[in-house]
């Protein structure tokens, strides 16, 4: 038998050895590669020899200043418990540059690779398209659990500027990206994302980074399984190119997405289209919740169902706001050789002061002839606060079925999709809202505390797994992030530790009794859930990081 003092020896044994084979490397562009590379004063001068020497568990610090032509590309994977590591040297700015046109095709590149951790590293490819000296800031292609932190990556000449592929588990956190693509290519054609997750990977996360001027989208997610939080997406071009030009924010596509708690602002007109959706959420099953959508030049957000885009359903839209929109806050659309729009809903969602710039007769548009499942494709649109300058002006367009009517006419036609709206106006913190903060709903709103539930229990019970009518409201996180924190009435707050929507289920971190057709809402302070995006009251928010914003003027970062 092993004792437990021998088990406690080996242990020590192999943190001891793990610590004595780990090495520190340090890289400056006045080094020397015939240095040691073991000390600041003895630094080697280019990336690539500490690529071709770093093992699991190392440390390369690199030093400020430029390194051209030089890309972090591992030679080896690290490990869960000792991953590869490339870290800005305290107190100062690497940059990966190149002195030619395209001359650095990937600055990060991380294909097979895992394990690898890079903060604080900075990318610049110096002038924007046609003159970008990087093609693609990041590219991982079947790699997995890496980490790309507090960077700074701007001017990408290529269709991306961070890409993932095949890949899972790895994470994007405070990040700025800026400036990928080209506007106009000289024929009315525009190319260049911003991040891209393709389809096959899952399990990702973006979080806390600002990402601006993708001259195609900001942001693409075809994959499964990713969590897309805390954002900023700004896609407004005015400083480079002049007043109203830009593009479109993102397209959420896949599978069982979920994108929360973003600034989705600023997609403005690009070379081919005179006015831009905020977003577009197609796919299957995703969640899109807790964003502030706004300023965008048209719709707030499309939903469609296209030729390579088959499917657009069963996503669930709620406890956004919609503001100041140029066209109207949901667009539905079918076209020939998608498979369908149907089972979308939209519920507890803020939809005010759009149509601004007079692009739709109606705040929600459906446009859905020949789809598969019906004009209006069995949307739900449920308990949200609509209006779009004064109380009870809020108008819905069904193409096929009569044109524009009023909100209030919806809901006596199609009295099974339209269900308990408020016909009035939001009364925000602000008069002017621009900021995160500024769209909390002042008291005594209407909106505060009339959110409806999200779902109910399917019957009553007692213990952790609770079976409710709907679990596609929910998230456990997905390995990646905590699961959500959800009330059954006014109950005690339970945390969401596993989702199985085959069989609308939810495990939850404590023992529950509950009745049958019990409310089911996200936590929420007072005496229900505020609608749109900001719940009041700091205990409802403790878990919801500040949104960053991105610096006034763009083009004044230096490094």
């Amino acid at each position: 038998m092993i004792s437990l003092r021998s088990c406690l020896l080996v242990a020590s044994f192999t943190l001891i050895a793990s610590t004595a084979w780990s090495a520190e490397y340090y890289v400056a562009p006045n080094g020397d590669n015939s240095n040691s590379g073991t000390s600041p004063s003895s630094a080697w001068r280019t990336i690539a020899k500490a690529n071709s020497a770093v093992g699991p568990g190392d440390v390369v610090y690199l030093r400020g200043g430029r390194f051209k032509d030089d890309p972090i590309r591992p030679g080896k994977s690290g490990t869960s418990s000792a991953p590869i590591r490339y870290v800005a040297y305290s107190g100062e700015t690497p940059v990966l540059t190149s002195d030619k046109v395209g001359g650095l095709s990937d600055a990060i590149n991380l294909t097979n690779r895992s394990y690898i951790e890079i903060d604080g590293i900075h990318i610049d490819g110096v002038e924007r398209n046609p003159r970008a000296r990087v093609d693609h800031f990041v590219t991982i292609t079947n790699g997995s659990y890496n980490t790309i932190r507090n960077g700074v990556f701007r001017f990408a000449t290529g269709w991306h500027g961070i890409r993932l592929t095949d890949s899972h588990h790895n994470k994007l956190l405070n990040n700025v990206i800026d400036v990928v693509g080209i506007y106009d290519n000289g024929s009315g054609q525009d190319w260049g994302d911003g991040i891209q997750i393709k389809k096959g990977s899952h399990h990702n996360l973006v979080e806390g980074n600002v990402v601006t001027r993708g001259a195609h989208n900001l942001l693409q997610v075809d994959g499964e399984y990713n969590v897309i939080r805390n954002n900023v997406f700004d896609n407004d071009w005015s400083e480079l190119l002049g007043s109203g030009k830009g593009g479109r924010n993102l397209s959420l596509m896949g599978l069982y997405n979920v994108f929360e708690n973003n600034v989705v602002r600023n997609a403005m007109a690009s070379t081919d289209r005179a006015g831009n959706a905020g977003m577009k959420v197609e796919g299957q099953h995703n969640i899109v919740r807790r964003n502030i959508i706004f300023a965008n030049s048209n719709e707030g957000i499309t939903t469609q169902s296209r030729a390579g885009q088959k499917w657009a359903h069963h996503n669930r839209i709620y406890h956004n706001t919609l503001f100041g929109n140029g066209g109207p806050a949901w667009g539905l659309v079918f076209y020939n050789g998608g498979n369908g729009v149907t089972g979308n809903v939209f519920k507890n969602n803020i939809v005010f002061g759009n149509r601004a710039a007079g692009l739709a007769n109606a705040d929600i548009v459906f446009r859905l002839k020949d789809n598969p499942f019906g004009t209006t494709g069995q949307t739900v649109i449920e308990n949200n606060l609509i209006a779009r300058t004064s109380r009870s002006d809020a108008a819905v367009d069904i193409k096929n079925e009569g044109g524009t009517i009023s909100l209030a006419d919806a809901e006596k036609k199609f009295s099974n999709l339209f269900r308990n709206n408020i016909h009035d106006v939001p009364n925000f913190v602000s008069p002017n809202p621009r900021k995160p903060e500024d769209f909390a709903l002042a008291p005594g709103s209407r909106g505060v505390d009339e959110g409806a539930p999200l779902t109910r229990t399917r019957n009553g019970g007692s213990g952790k797994t609770i079976a409710l009518q709907d679990a596609g409201y929910f998230t456990d996180g997905f390995s990646l992030v905590a699961g959500d924190r959800i009330r059954i009435g006014k109950g005690d707050v339970l945390r969401i530790v596993k989702v199985d929507y085959s069989a609308n289920t939810i495990t939850v971190d404590k023992n529950a009794t509950w009745e049958s057709g019990a409310p089911v809402s996200l936590d929420f302070k007072g005496a229900g859930p505020d609608i749109g995006a900001r719940e009041s009251g700091a205990e409802a928010t403790t878990e919801q990081r500040r949104v960053p914003k991105p610096p006034t003027s763009l083009t004044s970062v230096v490094y």
